[in-house]
């Protein structure tokens, strides 16, 4: 892919796989710029992505927790609804989720798009198994000494909980840099388009012939900020430590 974002039509859909380093990556990424104003859509993506991965992993955090710790009325029915709603399948769901979005006047806007994913299921439920894993000693400790409900989350439980929520952080991160089936619904504005849009507009025009180059350099500079971040918090994927936690 890196290397087919360097050539042109003629190399990369010649006879022969051709390895060799081309020197038009910039004129591919330079005709993506003037066409669909890629530096744009690329701050769109990053805006959505960020925005929603900080709102989804703390909503999911402190929603995993409390259904990890704490017992009261209607507990076990709220978590229920949210293992059954893992069964439900996304695309099942979208016509409703533009439906309440269109009434809440939240079509062609980034928050639209935000919204749908902030309280992923799967993230809920990812953080509930590993919430049950810290200790209860700790809690009754912290009450003891005279620390809230919420002292004893933000200061205690969030960092043994940190690479479990780095983890939680991370595919959530993907799947909003990623996502298609929610902004393709939600915005109509091309000025607003995400990364997966553009892909798809360029192998959908019928108008102009594909230029597979600069659908490479596309597909080449979106998987960048993934494999940097996996980079930047690979050194965080290390054991909770939640065995040694109180001691």
């Amino acid at each position: 892919m890196l290397i087919a974002s360097t050539q042109t039509n003629e190399v990369i859909l010649g006879e022969k796989i051709n390895f060799m380093v081309g020197p038009h990556f910039l004129t591919n990424l330079k005709e993506v710029q003037e066409k669909y104003d890629y530096i744009r859509i690329l701050i769109n993506s990053a805006i959505i992505t960020f925005v929603g991965t900080a709102l989804s992993t703390f909503v999911t955090t402190l929603a995993g927790y409390v259904m990890a710790k704490y017992r009261f009325k209607g507990s076990r029915l709220i978590f229920n609804l949210v293992m059954v709603s893992r069964m439900i399948p996304s695309f099942a769901t979208l016509i409703p989720t533009f439906y309440i979005l269109s009434k809440f006047g939240l079509t062609n806007t980034f928050t639209g798009v935000i919204i749908p994913s902030m309280a992923s299921t799967t993230s809920v439920f990812m953080m509930r198994q590993y919430a049950k894993k810290f200790p209860n000693e700790l809690m009754e400790a912290s009450r003891i000494d005279g620390a809230s409900e919420w002292t004893i989350f933000l200061k205690i439980a969030v960092p043994v909980l940190t690479p479990s929520i780095i983890t939680t952080a991370l595919l959530t991160f993907m799947g909003y840099w990623n996502s298609y089936l929610i902004p393709l619904i939600v915005l109509s504005d091309s000025k607003k388009f995400t990364v997966p849009l553009i892909i798809q507009n360029m192998t959908q025009n019928n108008y102009d012939p594909l230029n597979y180059g600069s659908l490479m350099a596309i597909l080449a500079t979106s998987v960048i900020p993934i494999v940097l971040l996996y980079m930047f918090l690979q050194s965080k994927f290390k054991s909770n430590g939640l065995d040694s936690a109180i001691k």
